[in-house]
C-alpha cells in the first residue's frame, strides 16, 4: 500500500499530520492538550419496580424421547395458555431453554447405561402488572403440574425516562462539586466544560428466588414483594482551566 505523508500548516497549538492511504482512509494525529480537571460525578435514584420478570417451564423425564417430549409439550403448552389467559401478551413470553439430555445409570462402577431422557421446555415471562405477579406465577405453576419449574425472578424499572434525567442532573451536580474542591484545592480556576461522557444503569441488579415446588402453590398466594430498584447515572467530565 503506498502512502504519501503530508505536512500541513500549524493548527492551535499544535501541528497536524495526516497520512493518507490509497484506500481513501486518512488518519489524522495531532497533539492533545490534557490539561484540566477530570472526576466523574455519580447520580441514583430510587423508585418502586414497575416491571416483573420470572423464568418458569416444565421438566420431564421419560424412559424414550418421544414420551419425555410429548409430555414436556403438553404441560409447556398448559403453562404458557395460563400466562396468556392472566393478561400476558405473547410478546411477552419468550422460550429461553428447550433441552433433551439422556439419564444414566452409573451402579457398580460398569459402564454407563442410558435409562431415560430429560427434556427441559422453560420460557421468561414479562409482567408489566405487578399487582397481578403472585397470581400469574401461581396460576402458572399449578398449569405446569408436578412437572413445573420455576426457576427465579426478577424486577426492573421501564418507565425510567424522567428518573435518567433526575440522576443525570445529580451526577453533574455532584461532578462539579468535585471539580471545585479540586480546583481550590490546586489554586486554579474552572474554565469550561471540554469533555463529557456519560453511562447508565436503568435496572436494578436481578434478584433471583430458589426454585418452588409445584405442591401446595393452590393452596396459598406465593407471598412476592417487588421493592424499590436504581436508575445510576455516571458522568465523567474533564474541564479546562482558566
Amino acid at each position: 500500500m503506498n502512502r504519501k505523508l503530508l505536512l500541513l500548516p500549524a493548527i492551535l497549538a499544535g501541528t497536524l499530520f495526516a497520512t493518507a492511504c490509497t484506500d481513501g482512509t486518512t488518519v489524522n494525529t495531532a497533539p492533545a492538550d490534557v490539561s484540566g480537571i477530570t472526576v466523574t460525578g455519580r447520580g441514583e435514584v430510587e423508585a418502586p419496580s414497575d416491571t416483573g420478570f420470572f423464568d418458569v417451564g416444565v421438566q420431564v423425564t421419560a424412559a424414550t424421547v418421544e414420551d419425555a417430549r410429548n409430555r414436556a409439550a403438553a404441560s409447556a403448552d398448559a403453562v404458557i395458555k395460563s400466562l396468556k389467559s392472566n393478561g400476558i401478551d405473547q410478546k411477552d413470553i419468550k422460550t429461553t431453554n428447550l433441552s433433551i439430555q439422556p439419564q444414566y445409570d452409573y451402579k457398580n462402577g460398569s459402564e454407563p447405561k442410558i435409562t431415560g431422557y430429560i427434556v427441559t421446555n422453560t420460557v421468561e415471562a414479562k409482567v408489566r402488572k405487578l399487582e397481578n405477579f403472585s397470581k400469574i406465577i401461581d396460576d402458572a405453576v399449578k398449569a405446569g403440574g408436578n412437572d413445573a419449574r420455576l426457576q427465579g425472578i426478577r424486577f426492573g424499572i421501564e418507565d425510567n425516562e424522567k428518573l435518567i434525567e433526575q440522576a443525570r442532573e445529580a451526577a453533574m451536580k455532584d461532578a462539579k462539586k468535585k471539580a471545585d474542591q479540586l480546583a481550590k484545592l490546586g489554586g486554579v480556576s474552572l474554565g469550561d466544560p471540554a469533555a463529557i461522557n456519560e453511562t447508565q444503569t436503568t435496572e436494578p441488579p436481578p434478584k433471583f428466588a430458589r426454585a418452588v415446588p409445584a405442591t401446595g402453590l393452590a393452596d396459598a398466594a406465593t407471598p412476592i414483594e417487588p421493592g424499590t430498584g436504581a436508575v445510576i447515572v455516571q458522568i465523567s467530565v474533564r474541564w479546562a482551566l482558566k
